[in-house]
């Protein structure tokens, strides 16, 4: 018999011990192309595998706190006990105060090791509702809405600042990703390069080219000045601008919130554009389907706003408009 804390301790090494020296990336597309997941399995790196250490050993003086020390214990679990567990941890931590960010910590390192004790929890982790959820209920689940005016927050920034609000409200770009992209004005197509994760990804505006046009004027305009250099003014100016319109600080991301918000509403009501982004994303004909269905359009909105946000899990995008 062993102790759980040594045997979650074990299994974060030996995925450290595999990992390291290999870039996280590299393996994520060679995993794409084998089995169609951008995925990696291993810890790559001494930091993550601290901060991955640091969770599972508050989540074993939890088990420990309800008498469960030992792999025996573990194993008399059911997967509904289990997974009863699991929830009301993650509960406690966002009533602790703890911020989506560190939840988000927790939930990858159970995925990474609990897992791996019992592959049953595995699936459990990964649902996308049980994220969302897990993930919204944090400290910073309120900086995940759109802000309440962010026309009059725009309107209080700096020239320069206002254009980087405008270009993320406009396509739901990252801060950094501006700096990534790529036009194609006779496609009417952004490319962002290299986006998080690694990921590049593609965005089409044949159905809406005065975005296009407004956008692609942004993105020239910033990427000459070299914008990316100085983002902590822009946080900063950011900040200001929700404190002179009486405003909730919500930081940069919410613009991209901003920009689900209507765009899920563009796709419910455009259905040509949705089935054309459909294809181009590449979706199955079940997926496809969707699209003609009253009841089910939303999986289809959900499938092409996820592609456009440089999401990989299909349903993300309803933790940016739910």
């Amino acid at each position: 018999m062993h102790k759980v804390r040594y045997l979650i301790k074990n299994t974060l090494d030996e995925l450290y011990d595999l990992g390291k020296g290999i870039k996280k990336g590299q393996l994520q597309r060679q995993m794409e192309k084998l089995t169609g997941e951008r995925v990696s399995h291993f810890i790559h790196s001494s930091t993550t595998k601290t901060r991955y250490e640091r969770a599972m050993m508050k989540f074993c003086d939890f088990l420990q706190e309800r008498g469960i020390k030992r792999d025996k214990h573990l194993n008399k679990l059911s997967t509904e006990e289990l997974q009863k567990i699991v929830d009301d941890y993650f509960k406690k931590l966002a009533e602790e105060g703890c911020s989506k960010n560190t939840i988000k910590v927790h939930v990858a390192a159970a995925e990474k090791s609990l897992a791996i004790l019992r592959p049953d929890i595995k699936p459990y982790l990964q649902d996308d509702n049980n994220r969302i959820g897990w993930w919204s209920a944090g400290e910073a689940s309120q900086k995940r809405y759109a802000y309440a005016d962010p026309y009059a927050i725009r309107d209080r920034l700096s020239e320069e600042h206002r254009m980087i609000a405008e270009a993320q409200a406009t396509a739901g770009l990252r801060v950094r990703e501006i700096a990534k992209a790529e036009v194609n004005k006779e496609e009417y197509k952004i490319t962002i390069k290299n986006g998080k994760g690694g990921r590049t990804r593609e965005l089409y505006f044949e159905h809406r080219k005065e975005d296009f046009k407004k956008l692609v004027d942004l993105i020239e305009k910033l990427q000459n000045e070299k914008y990316e250099k100085h983002l902590k003014d822009y946080y900063e100016d950011l900040k200001r601008a929700c404190k002179a319109t009486g405003q909730e600080y919500r930081a940069a991301h919410s613009f991209r919130h901003e920009y689900a918000e209507r765009r899920i509403e563009e796709l419910r009501q455009n259905r040509q554009e949705l089935r054309d982004l459909l294809d181009k994303y590449g979706a199955d004909d079940e997926m496809k389907s969707n699209a003609n269905n009253e009841d089910t359009v939303d999986v289809a909105c959900d499938f092409v706003l996820t592609r456009e946000l440089g999401h990989n899990r299909l349903k993300m995008s309803r933790y940016y408009y739910r």
